[in-house]
């Protein structure tokens, strides 16, 4: 059987999709994850002399002591990789990016070698340096494919998030005892949106890191904070029992450039049933239609009018809703996206 090697993270939740996605289609999966391999040493002794001395203004930020043991995070967390790779010899690696791997380290693993960025990377030099060494290179972003093709790179393409519809699916009967649901870390951005929001309506729910010191100084969002995680079961029935679920990106308000990049919340969102409220795309799927199966806002005054309206019709969210539910059936599963990435690494063994 072949096998194929997942290089990633456990947050966040993209792998146990696309193992499922895989071992559909008939390969064996191993996974490689980052949060498993970081050793004691670095984690609680270099990491507090680092910032012992950062807060001494000892070292300037983003200088680092110990770079060159073995034990830092980034040293160990190669070796341990490469030590994977030599026990489990697979025949295909698929790394997901952010998370990068020394020059070194790729040149170590001698199958083919795709990966695919799922973070909003958009410096080209950053983007140069995922791409090397690899037999094909998958975007979430046009944007980042378009940066790539401008530096002479053409193996490169578009690769949308997935969904797990077994996992984020409509509850019937389910009481929608929430206006409003977010999950996201804080921004400055999402912070103006979901005080707009407050504006609108009280019955907010927020998860999410980052959101307690901000909202110290307004009551309303402080009692709408509810955790900093929401995963699995408890999300998709967080977004059924919501009436308007929000996917608001951390980008600058009016940047004067259409997002790139969409993440998995609209498309979980869309499949737990509920009302998907989010910023525009450039990826935006051409069935995805504003106020038929979604609704869209460019900015604070077009965000906060919509949701004065919707709030006050509760007939028509649901019938957006059942609209969007309706698209996303059947679409964007990780069984669908193993089967792209499969067909790529038999088309770049057959030219090896």
């Amino acid at each position: 059987m072949t096998r194929i090697l997942i290089i990633y993270q456990a947050v966040p939740v993209i792998t146990p999709g696309l193992v499922r996605g895989f071992e559909n289609v008939g390969l064996e999966v191993s996974t490689f994850l980052a949060n498993e391999h970081h050793h004691w040493v670095d984690k609680y002794v270099f990491h507090a002399i680092n910032k012992w001395v950062h807060n001494l203004r000892i070292l300037k930020k983003g200088k680092f002591l110990f770079q060159k043991h073995p034990l830092t995070h980034w040293n160990y967390l190669n070796t341990k990789l490469v030590d994977f790779y030599e026990r489990v010899k697979p025949d295909y690696v698929f790394f997901i990016h952010g998370i990068h791997y020394s020059e070194f380290t790729i040149s170590k693993i001698g199958c083919p070698k795709i990966a695919w960025l799922v973070d909003p990377v958009q410096d080209p030099q950053k983007l140069l340096l995922f791409i090397n060494q690899l037999d094909w290179y998958f975007s979430y972003s046009k944007q980042a494919i378009s940066l790539l093709n401008q530096q002479g790179r053409t193996n490169v393409s578009y690769l949308p998030h997935a969904v797990d519809h077994q996992e984020f699916c409509y509850l019937p009967g389910t009481k929608k005892v929430t206006d409003i649901a977010f999950v996201g870390k804080h921004s400055v951005h999402r912070e103006k949106f979901i005080l707009a929001a407050l504006e609108v309506t009280k019955n907010i729910s927020i998860y999410g890191s980052r959101w307690l010191s901000p909202a110290m100084s307004h009551f309303s969002l402080l009692r709408s904070i509810k955790g900093k995680s929401c995963y699995g079961t408890k999300l998709n029935t967080l977004y059924n029992s919501s009436k308007i679920v929000l996917s608001i990106i951390a980008k600058p308000e009016d940047s004067g450039k259409t997002q790139s990049g969409i993440n998995m919340r609209p498309y979980e969102i869309l499949a737990s049933g509920s009302l998907l409220f989010s910023d525009n795309y450039e990826e935006l799927h051409p069935e995805l239609v504003n106020h038929q199966n979604l609704i869209l806002f460019n900015n604070l005054d077009e965000f906060k009018s919509s949701l004065q309206k919707i709030l006050s019709n509760n007939a028509e969210i649901e019938e957006i809703s059942a609209k969007g539910r309706e698209f996303i059936q059947n679409r964007f599963s990780y069984d669908e996206m193993a089967r792209v990435i499969l067909e790529k690494f038999q088309e770049v063994q057959g030219k090896s």
